[in-house]
């Protein structure tokens, strides 16, 4: 720091002048440099912490520097571009100064004042400099001087980061075929298709086989073949047959089908001569003959004008030959219904699951998708089936199709409240906004881990950490440490990302802000030094970060961060 000889040297110079005239002025100049008064800032770097700066401004007054009759004002500012911030004026009298009560300055000893000041941080202080503007008075006379500057390091702003996790991680949905059960939606597959029959038929005919769909599920079966960590599970068959005369008087008809579609699936898709084909478990049936609730669904999601008293009468109709009856006529009335809906039933669909090992569950390499039955109304005739309803909408949820989700899953609730599906209601529920509803699922299919997990990674981004840490534990991973570390339980979080495989920057940058919190230096550096490894971006956040504010003289964190 350099000495404030400016302040002392006008001062005693412009007084002396003033008093004694210009015949001694030489030498009280002379005396004035060499007997100074100094001033000195303390810490040389300035810092704001919480967006204040505390600083120490010691000042020597030297005996017989001080006139007897003067009043010294110091206003201490901080000029930075763009600003000045002035602090509260620092006043001083001498020995004969009558009417005022600031400290006094002895005249004939050394007079030692030190002063705890600050002001509050501004953008761009980190390029100021710290001044301080001198005034002198004598009775009714005052002098103002050339100020004199007192730091010119500028400021440090140690920030407080609001601290989030990169990524926003989606919830875990679950499947219910016990083929799949307990394997992550991320490691699991699907290809689907299906074949439309002819009135009355078992034939598929070449269209059919044909047709688009056929075509990409076969094509993609081909990659799920050929990949050698793909295993395929199983293969759920559904078939249906409409509840119009013709199907309902061929008694045979939906069992016929389904050995038609059967034997058709198994070649087309290349699985005629696997292991799999000789397994009497890998096809799971679903027939439904007369297909009623599959028409009364058709109907309500179609655009017929009429399909609510058409669904009232057919399920208002005394007996099953009165419905038969109502049904009949509304086929010669309604077009549609003869022509698109009633076909629509009359069908076979596949789904064949697989599964990859989780060493291959990696971002950007997700598994197959292809169940074209998502995209039409007509996969919800499957509504008998409340595994399969859950599964497809885990593939909805996955495609971020919370609409066609929720449908799916609000029919399967409908037949059977599994754990699996009230856990998936909650993510969809959650997706649309309606967190309530979803903590409520979430709580009735807590059995399930996954749910828990979910539940707490609700209350986490609510906010809620205390809350959310006893249901993070089921699945304990970096997000419960995050949890804790907001809740301030800062050993806990460090035990647990102790515990942890970390891979990334910002995990070890955690543990480094735990450790820190909890003055375990040496795993603080060990921490920090790896988070700037993987991430060199951190460094320049770990250098202002207000964690380490308490460790920014010690050398074991100035090596990491300079």
């Amino acid at each position: 720091m350099r000495k404030l000889s400016l302040i002392t040297s006008g001062v005693i110079l412009m007084l002396s002048f003033l008093m004694v005239g210009c015949n001694t002025m030489k030498k009280l100049e002379r005396e004035a440099i060499e007997t100074a008064i100094v001033g000195k800032v303390s810490p040389q770097q300035l810092t704001a912490v919480d967006g204040v700066v505390n600083f120490n401004y010691n000042i020597a007054f030297a005996p017989r520097q001080f006139y007897k009759k003067l009043i010294l004002k110091v206003t201490p500012k901080m000029q930075y571009p763009g600003g000045e911030e002035a602090m509260e004026p620092l006043y001083f009298q001498g020995e004969k100064v009558k009417g005022t009560n600031y400290p006094v300055v002895e005249y004939k000893g050394n007079t030692l004042g030190t002063y705890n000041l600050s002001f509050p941080y501004r953008d761009g202080m980190q390029k100021g400099v710290l001044i301080a503007d001198i005034e002198a008075i004598m009775g009714n006379k005052t002098v103002a001087f050339t100020p004199a500057i007192l730091n010119t390091n500028g400021v440090k702003e140690w920030k407080t980061y609001m601290y989030s996790l990169p990524n926003n991680p989606d919830a875990i949905p679950l499947f219910t075929e016990t083929f799949v059960k307990d394997v992550p939606a991320t490691g699991v597959g699907i290809i689907s298709g299906y074949v439309l029959f002819p009135l009355s038929k078992s034939v598929i005919t070449d269209a059919q086989k044909k047709s688009s769909v056929m075509a990409q599920a076969a094509q993609e079966m081909k990659k799920i073949l050929a990949d050698k960590n793909a295993k395929i599970t199983n293969m759920l068959m559904y078939v249906s047959s409409s509840p119009e005369g013709p199907e309902r008087l061929n008694k045979n008809l939906t069992t016929n089908r389904f050995n038609t579609a059967k034997a058709y699936f198994m070649k087309d898709l290349g699985l005629a001569n696997t292991p799999m084909a000789k397994d009497t478990k890998f096809i799971v049936s679903n027939t439904v003959s007369e297909n009623w609730e599959g028409l009364y669904m058709l109907l309500n999601d179609s655009n017929l004008k009429n399909k609510a008293q058409i669904v009232k009468d057919l399920q208002n109709a005394p007996n099953l030959q009165k419905r038969e009856a109502v049904l009949e006529s509304y086929i010669k009335t309604v077009p549609e219904l003869k022509d698109v809906i009633l076909p629509t039933l009359r069908r076979a669909d596949f789904y064949i699951f697989y599964t990859v090992p989780e060493v291959m569950q990696v971002e950007d390499q997700v598994t197959t998708y292809y169940v074209p039955q998502l995209q039409e109304t007509s996969v919800l005739s499957a509504r008998t089936d409340v595994n399969l309803l859950n599964d497809l909408a885990v593939i909805a949820i996955r495609n971020k199709d919370y609409r066609k989700a929720r449908k799916l899953l609000e029919s399967a609730a409908v037949i059977n409240q599994k754990p699996e599906v009230l856990n998936n209601l909650g993510i969809v529920y959650q997706n649309e906004g309606n967190n309530t509803q979803a903590k409520d699922m979430y709580t009735k299919a807590s059995i399930k881990n996954e749910a828990k997990y979910n539940l707490g990674m609700l209350l986490l981004k609510d906010k809620e950490y205390n809350k959310a840490i006893p249901y993070l534990k089921a699945m304990p991973n970096v997000n419960l440490a995050y949890a804790q570390l907001m809740a301030n339980d800062n050993r806990a979080a460090l035990e647990t990302l102790k515990k942890l495989n970390l891979t990334e920057g910002y995990e070890y940058y955690m543990m480094a802000v735990a450790a820190a919190r909890v003055k375990d230096v040496q795993v603080m550096a060990v921490a920090l030094q790896k988070a700037i490894q993987l991430d060199p971006q951190l460094k320049e956040r770990a250098s202002t970060d207000k964690e380490f504010y308490p460790y920014a003289q010690e050398s074991i964190y100035l090596d990491i961060v300079d």
